[in-house]
Order: C-alpha cells, then sequence, then structure tokens
C-alpha cells in the first residue's frame, strides 16, 4: 500500500507541475516575446519484484522550450527587411508631396518666370511687363529656396532620427551584454532560465528592428552579435562587452552620414547600414534625398548660369550692358537655398539685344530685316602659328617657317582682334618673300597683291576667311591715318621716339620719362650691284624715288636726304652713315614724330639691302582678326621649300568682337539684288563686298559678318541699306528677351532635358521609389507574417491547446489523487482488522 500511494503521490506532484506550466503560458499569452513551455514527465526507476518489475511512478523532469533557432533567425530577419520600407515610404511620400505641390514646387514658378518674360519680350518699354517680370524673378528665387528649407528640415529630420535610433541601438546592445553575463552563470542553455532566454530573444529582434544583425551563440546560451558582411567583422557584442555605434558627417562627401564602431576604443568603420529602420532612413538620404537636393542644386545653378548669360549680354532701359540677374548667396545646404535675386530696378532689366538694325526709309523694296548676334566659330587658325602665339611681353619668341613649292605660301596664323602693339619680323628674308596680311573678307591691308592662283589658294573657308568672302586691294599698304578702319598698321622698319627714365638726384623719386629723337639704325651696309625702281620704298609715308644701281651706303644716304628736303626742317628725316650703317633720325628737338622706312611696290628684300629686316608693326589695338601669311614669288614647281626666320612680340591681348562692333554702326548697301557691300560707318571703310548666299535651312535670305546674322523678310532690292548699331538707347530689338524666353525650351540639362522636364523627370524618380517602396512593404508585409506565423506555430501560446492540456493534466492530476485515496483506504481497512 505504500508503494501505491507513492506511485500516486509522484503522480499528483508530477502533474501539479505539468498544470503549472500549462496555467504559466495561459497567463502570458499576451506577453510580448514568451516562448510556450512544455512540461516533460519521466518514469521513476522500477523495483524488481521476485522475478518481475514493478513500476514505482513518474516524475517531473523538466520545462522545455517551444523554440527554433532557425525559425527565429527568420523572424529576425524579415522584420529588418520590413521595418526599412517603413520609413522609406513615410519620407518618400513626404517629400514628393512637397516637390509636387503647387504653392512649394519649381513648375508653377518656372512657368510663370518664362511667361512673364514672354509678356516683357512682346513690350520691353512697358514698365509694368518689367515689374511684373522683376516679381516673378523674385518669386523663382524664393522657390528655390523654400523647396531647399524642406529638403532642410527632412535632412535634419533624418539625421535625428538616425541619431535617436542609434542610441537605441546601443541601449539593446549594452542589454544583450549584461544578459550574456547573466547566462554565463551555467554552461547549457538547457538549465538557463526560459524567461532569461525569452529576454534574449525579444532584444535581439528588437534590435534587428533597427538594424540587420547576424548572431551567434554559445552553448550557455550567450550571443554573439555582429553587424558586419561576416560574424567577425562589426561586432557590436561578444560575451559581455558591447561596441557603441556612433555617427557623424563624412568627411569625404558633404551631406553623407557615416557609421563607426567603438569610436573611443578601437575604431573600426562600419558599411553604410541598408535594413532595419536605421537602414531604411539612411536609403531614403543616400537614394532618393541627397540626389533630388543635388539635382536641385544643379537645376539652381544651371538655370541661374544660362538666364545670366542672357541677361549680361542684353541691354537695360538706360542703354548699359546688363549684369547677372540672379546671384547665390553663401548657404550650408547647397546653392537652391541661396539663390537670390540681385535686380531690384526695372530699369535695370535687360530686355534689349546689344544690336539693332534700322531700315532706310528710302528703300525701294519691302525688306525688314532682323538681327542677332552668336559668338562666331571660324575654321583655320585661332591664333599666331606655334610659339608666336606665346610671345606676350617680355616674352620673345622665334620659329623657322617652311614654304612649300606647290603652295607658295605659308601661313603664320591669326592676329586676334585686339592684339596690343605687335611686332613680327621677318629675318634675312629671300628674294620673293614677303608677309601677307588679309582680313577675314578678303581685304589685303599689307604686302603684294595676289595672282589669281594665289586668291583661290587663300580666300579659302578652311584658312579662317568668311564664306563668300572677296579680294580687295583697295587698302593694301595703306598710310595712317587712311588705313583699314583707322588702324596704325605698317610694314617694313620703325623707331619710335624714345623714353628714357629720370630721377630726382636728392629725393631719388621717378620723374617725368625723358623723350628721345627717334632714330632708325640698321645693320652692317653690305655693297650691291643691284637698283631699287620708284617706290619701291616709302619714308614716313612718302614713296621715294628710284635709285640705279650699284648701291653703296655713302649714295643711299645722299639719295635719302635728297628725297626728304622738300621737307620741314623741324620734321625732316636725316640720314647718315654711323660705323658703317645706315642711320635715320628726326632733328634734334622733334620728339613727337617716329621713323618709318616701309615697303611700296618693293619687297623685304629691297629693304634688306639697306641694312633692315622688315617687321609687321601694329601700334595700339587691332579693330578686326587679321590672317597672316608669308609667300615666296620666288618659287618655281619642283624647286625644294624655302625657309624663313620669324620672330615676334606683343603687348598684350584684350579683345572683344561683339564690343568692337557695337563701337561703330555698320551700313550694309546692296549694289544689286545679290550683292551687298559691308561699310563702317565711322571710317567709311568697305568691310566686305560679298553676294547673298542662299540658307538651304531657311526660306528667307539672310547674311553674317563675325557673328551678326542679318535675316530679312523678303529679299532685298538694289540700292536698300540697312544701318547696324549698338542699340545705345536700349529700346529697339528684344533679342535678350527672346533668348530669355528660348531657355524654356532648350535642352540644357543632362539627357537632353530641358529646365522644366529635369524637374518633372526628378519627381517621377521620386514617385518611382515610393511606388517600388510601398510594393515591397506589401511583400514584405506578407513575408514578415508567414514568419511570425512560423514562429507562433512552435513557440506560440495556443489557448485552445492550452485548454485542451489544462483539462488533460487536470484529469491525470485527479486520477493520481483517486490512487492516493484508494491507497488510504485500504490501509484504514488493514488499521481496522481485530
Amino acid at each position: 500500500m505504500s508503494d501505491l500511494l507513492s506511485i500516486g503521490s509522484s503522480g499528483v506532484t508530477a502533474y501539479q507541475r505539468a498544470l503549472a506550466t500549462v496555467s504559466n503560458n495561459i497567463a502570458n499569452v499576451n506577453t510580448d516575446g514568451y516562448t510556450r513551455q512544455d512540461v516533460s514527465l519521466a518514469a521513476n526507476q522500477p523495483r524488481q519484484m521476485g522475478g518481475s518489475y514493478l513500476g514505482t511512478g513518474a516524475r517531473f523532469d523538466a520545462v522545455q522550450r517551444q523554440y527554433d533557432a532557425f525559425v527565429e533567425s527568420n523572424l529576425r530577419n524579415s522584420n529588418s527587411d520590413l521595418q526599412s520600407q517603413k520609413p522609406l515610404l513615410s519620407y518618400v511620400n513626404r517629400l514628393i508631396d512637397v516637390m509636387g505641390d503647387e504653392s512649394i514646387g519649381l513648375t508653377t514658378a518656372m512657368n510663370r518666370f518664362f511667361e512673364s518674360a514672354r509678356d516683357l519680350s512682346s513690350d520691353p518699354a512697358s514698365v509694368v511687363s518689367r515689374s511684373i517680370f522683376l516679381r516673378d524673378a523674385d518669386g523663382l528665387a524664393a522657390r528655390f529656396r523654400q523647396l531647399a528649407g524642406q529638403f532642410e528640415i527632412m535632412d535634419n529630420e533624418t539625421r535625428q532620427s538616425v541619431e535617436t535610433d542609434v542610441g537605441q541601438a546601443n541601449a539593446l546592445t549594452s542589454q544583450l551584454a549584461l544578459m550574456n553575463k547573466q547566462l554565463a552563470k551555467h554552461t547549457s542553455a538547457d538549465k538557463q532560465p526560459s524567461e532569461l532566454l525569452d529576454q534574449r530573444d525579444l532584444l535581439l529582434r528588437e534590435l534587428s528592428g533597427l538594424v540587420a544583425i547576424k548572431t551567434r551563440f554559445e552553448p550557455n546560451g550567450a550571443v554573439t552579435v555582429s553587424v558586419g558582411d561576416t560574424l567577425d567583422q562589426g561586432i557590436l557584442v561578444s560575451k559581455t562587452t558591447a561596441r557603441a555605434i556612433s555617427v557623424g558627417d563624412s568627411t569625404i562627401e558633404p551631406g553623407k552620414l557615416e557609421f563607426m564602431l567603438d569610436a573611443y576604443g578601437t575604431p573600426e568603420t562600419m558599411s553604410s547600414i541598408t535594413s532595419g529602420k536605421i537602414g531604411g532612413v539612411m536609403n531614403f538620404r543616400e537614394q532618393v534625398l541627397n540626389p533630388a537636393a543635388y539635382s536641385m542644386n544643379d537645376l539652381a545653378s544651371t538655370l541661374v548660369t544660362q538666364i545670366n548669360q542672357v541677361h549680361r549680354d542684353g541691354l537695360d532701359a538706360e542703354g548699359q550692358l546688363g549684369g547677372d540677374l540672379f546671384g547665390f548667396v553663401p548657404a550650408p545646404s547647397g546653392k537652391a537655398a541661396g539663390m537670390t535675386l540681385l535686380v531690384q530696378d526695372a530699369n535695370r532689366i535687360a530686355a534689349a539685344g546689344q544690336f539693332r538694325v534700322i531700315d532706310d526709309p528710302l528703300n525701294s523694296g519691302t525688306a525688314q530685316a532682323r538681327i542677332r548676334y552668336a559668338a562666331p566659330e571660324f575654321l583655320g587658325p585661332s591664333q599666331l602659328r606655334g610659339e608666336l602665339s606665346q610671345a606676350k611681353a617680355p616674352q620673345i619668341a622665334t620659329i623657322g617657317v617652311n614654304i612649300e613649292a606647290s603652295q607658295g605660301v605659308a601661313s603664320l596664323g591669326l592676329i586676334p582682334i585686339g592684339t596690343q602693339d605687335l611686332s613680327l619680323t621677318l629675318h634675312a628674308p629671300g628674294p620673293g618673300q614677303n608677309l601677307q596680311v588679309l582680313t577675314r573678307d578678303g581685304r589685303h591691308l599689307l604686302g603684294s597683291p595676289l595672282n589669281a592662283s594665289q586668291q583661290a589658294l587663300l580666300l579659302k573657308t578652311a584658312n579662317g576667311m568668311e564664306a563668300g568672302a572677296t579680294y580687295s586691294t583697295a587698302q593694301i599698304n595703306g598710310v595712317a591715318p587712311d588705313t583699314y578702319l583707322g588702324m596704325d598698321i605698317f610694314m617694313g622698319a620703325i623707331a619710335e621716339v624714345g623714353l628714357e627714365q629720370q630721377f630726382d638726384s636728392t629725393s631719388g623719386e621717378a620723374l617725368a620719362p625723358l623723350k628721345n629723337t627717334a632714330k632708325l639704325t640698321g645693320q652692317t651696309f653690305v655693297d650691291s650691284p643691284d637698283s631699287l625702281a620708284a617706290g619701291a620704298l616709302s619714308l614716313n609715308g612718302q614713296a621715294l624715288p628710284a635709285l640705279s644701281g650699284p648701291l653703296t651706303l655713302a649714295k643711299v644716304v645722299n639719295w635719302l636726304n635728297t628725297a626728304a628736303a622738300s621737307e620741314p626742317a623741324s620734321s625732316r628725316t636725316l640720314a647718315s652713315a654711323v660705323g658703317g650703317k645706315l642711320v635715320l633720325s628726326r632733328p634734334a628737338g622733334n620728339t613727337t614724330d617716329d621713323v618709318r622706312l616701309g615697303l611700296g611696290t618693293g619687297t623685304p628684300a629691297d629693304l634688306k639691302r639697306l641694312g633692315f629686316d622688315t617687321s609687321l608693326h601694329v601700334k595700339g589695338s587691332t579693330s578686326d582678326d587679321l590672317l597672316i601669311f608669308v609667300s615666296d614669288n620666288s618659287l618655281v614647281p619642283g624647286d625644294p621649300a624655302s625657309t624663313v626666320q620669324v620672330t615676334a612680340q606683343f603687348a598684350d591681348i584684350q579683345g572683344d568682337m561683339k564690343q568692337t562692333l557695337r563701337a561703330s554702326a555698320l551700313q550694309v548697301e546692296f549694289t544689286s539684288d545679290q550683292d551687298y557691300k559691308i561699310i563702317d560707318s565711322r571710317t567709311q571703310t568697305v568691310l566686305a563686298e560679298r553676294s547673298l548666299i542662299p540658307d538651304p535651312l531657311s526660306a528667307t535670305p539672310s547674311l553674317n559678318y563675325r557673328g551678326l546674322k542679318l535675316e530679312f523678310s523678303t529679299a532685298p532690292k538694289s540700292g536698300d541699306q540697312f544701318t547696324i548699331d549698338g542699340n545705345r538707347d536700349g529700346i529697339g530689338n528684344n533679342e535678350s528677351m527672346l533668348r530669355m524666353v528660348a531657355l524654356e525650351d532648350e535642352r540644357l540639362m543632362p539627357g537632353g532635358l530641358t529646365i522644366t522636364e529635369a524637374y518633372i523627370e526628378r519627381v517621377n524618380q521620386v514617385g518611382n521609389v515610393a511606388r517600388q517602396a510601398a510594393i515591397a512593404d506589401q511583400a514584405l508585409q506578407v513575408v514578415y507574417r508567414q514568419a511570425q506565423e512560423a514562429r507562433d506555430s512552435i513557440s506560440g501560446v495556443s489557448l485552445d491547446e492550452e485548454a485542451s492540456a489544462l483539462v488533460r493534466f487536470q484529469q491525470a492530476y485527479q486520477a493520481n489523487a483517486k490512487v492516493m485515496q484508494t491507497a488510504m483506504a485500504l490501509f484504514d481497512t488493514i488499521l481496522q482488522v481485530r
């Protein structure tokens, strides 16, 4: 009976604990992170009775956690992925609302700006239109600033969110390190309290919601946590040590956040976090917000650059060149945040073009002209040849030039407009060698006239000529001021008035320079059997008479003095022989005139006979582009190439074709229905003589000159005249504002997009991210739900199952109690036996 009692007692004890376990499950049915516990019962050791073994009851063995490591890991991973989409979707939708909003987005502001520019272009003199344009321009700048301000707000919010979440992650890792310390008290996870392991798993799950983690569990249940690509990298928790994550601004890429582990211990740079809530916020910053902000800054920069370029190129209501319409003030968040309107006076809006064309009221034709300017692009050279282009004073450059017999001419390049005080010298020229200076329209300024084959060779667009250029010697070897555009351009040998610096003998201060009489000294004279033809050379612009050979120094001195005898004594050039050299000088006291021994119909070889090299001299600044060649008329086909040394030096190059053209009015005169000439009104210089060239891209005729394009409504008639001037009063020609309007349709942005299209494209890109994030969020919710259901099926508490277990264990408990009751009754019966 004692055996029966002990068996019943063991069953009561075992099922009492089983009932307690089930009750605990039921009590924790809604406890976050709780893992269902199951009781394990085992039979007691049986007792041998005779030849058999009798059972001795049951015992409580253990409480087991219903836990699957793989399922728990899958839940953490799906939680990280899901949590990464929520902030991304939320912030992206906010950004779309900002960029697409009519009161904040750019589309409306840009449309208003270009619309007001269009209205102003139709009436540039209207004060009302100018004021509206100024208002809408200021509104455009303000809209950029507002949008940049919204970007900055979102940047600050996401930055604070990352910092807060990093702090939470650090708190969780610290708790995990303390948890590991508690788990270290036992060597096996089976001996650990289930609640302690539940708390560990809950902490890991919360941490996975912030950042994707990798885990490794020790036999005692302690966990190692990593955020690196492997478990050996980016370790957050190892045993009882937690390493804190720190976040800060990137030192390499502005606006980007960088993460570091254990910044104050053993620093380790973390790769970018891409999952979990922190990863979602970082994805938004790096994939959406920062690119949108950079795009906005690029858009502002391009828009301002293009608008300012047009505005600077126009004239305001007072006839002055326009300045920048927009500008940027320094702003930490980029250019868009600092965009501002610089022009506050409506009269300072540069609506007019820098040129205008006036039709002569007496024109017989009905053609109306329209003028516009674009920087010209010519074929051929753009500067002097080789090292000559680097010969800015005090540098002097020398090159050797080969002249092929098949060509008879070689290019020395281009003297750009605005070249100052140029000197270009032929050293020891051959008998037929000469410098040839022409304009882009074939005006021959210096040299010897070209024959038909030479004209055909040189007057090509490939050499830098204008299309349709014609040849003219009307001003060849002219003497200032009767030269092309009045330039002081000369070829020969020249000596200018000398300047000698003076200093005060007492104070040592510099005084005004002392002027010395001009003196031209040649090289050692070599007698020659040759003679000089009449007009071959000139002295100070006057043609010299013929001189028969042989040429001796004394004979040349006498010849020059005789030729100059008729000049006034105060300015007469005196020739003398000094040390075997020919010297030409002005009279003592004449410190205003220079000495010029130039070429007339002669060649540099004629000048060389007198001991002088031939130089091209430009005093002051060139008023046009000049093409320069060196020719050799002595070559015939089959001859070897001739050579010559050329030296150059110039003071500076400060030319502006556009402003030079504005300085003087141009007259376009049609000498026939097809032929015309262009005349400089100030000097009456004929700049070009051409014929109209049909434009295959236009139904109406037009002509071009140095970047100016004159378009006619119909074909002009013979005798028609058109005047092109610099629009000094700023009221004619609304070209500037028309170009401003045209910016709306110009494809200025990458990908061949207009400014408005580029902004809309960026909004669409953000919208695509939002749609993708929404789809991903829905999919990941399904994945997470499945992972949660998989865990719940193993570790979750089901009230139905627990109620069933409760009834089953209750019945077992009652049955065992009945066994004990039976044993007691039997015992009482025995006690009552007398």
